[in-house]
């Protein structure tokens, strides 16, 4: 019996090996911002205004909402959003045709927003941490991946579409 047919242990396909899971980017950041903010020291960016908090708080909400969107367009392809596994087929319409990553994206702008909204350098500090946290530890595997897998295809989307925004 070959090895690739060995039903106890299995050769099985792998999407991109990235070194962690993103959204941990998003939570570890609000999390260890709020408490930063709370229990260590409020670093305030502006002088505290109401506008801000609605301002902030509405542009995380649409940053939200733009995460689901693109969450919906892997849903209503059958595809796994989840950097390890394996894709079958390119997405370069809706949300991908301004960023090749809009839920990373989103990510960062929902940090950044609630910067604005509760007025914290530590919430952009956790923003401008996590760029290059994602960028080479989910993205630049992503591509490898991407490149390999669909090839001049995914070449040529790579040219006419910026990685973040």
């Amino acid at each position: 019996m070959s090895r690739e047919n060995d039903p106890i242990k299995p050769v099985r396909a792998q999407g991109a090996r990235t070194t962690f899971f993103p959204p941990y980017a998003l939570m570890i950041g609000l999390l260890v911002s709020s408490l930063l903010d709370s229990f260590l020291i409020h670093l305030p960016i502006f002088k505290g205004n109401v506008a801000f908090l609605i301002i902030g708080l509405t542009v995380a909400v649409l940053s939200f909402l733009l995460a689901i969107y693109t969450l919906k367009i892997f849903s209503d392809n059958e595809e796994n959003p989840h950097p390890k596994s394996i894709q079958h087929q390119l997405f370069v319409g809706g949300s991908f045709r301004f960023s090749r990553n809009p839920i990373y994206l989103a990510m960062v702008i929902i940090l950044s927003s609630c910067g604005v909204a509760f007025n914290s350098w530590w919430y952009i500090f956790a923003a401008a941490i996590s760029i290059p946290l994602l960028t080479y530890g989910v993205i630049v595997p992503e591509e490898k991946y991407l490149e390999k897998e669909f090839g001049k295809v995914y070449l040529d989307y790579k040219k006419s579409v910026r990685r973040w925004l």
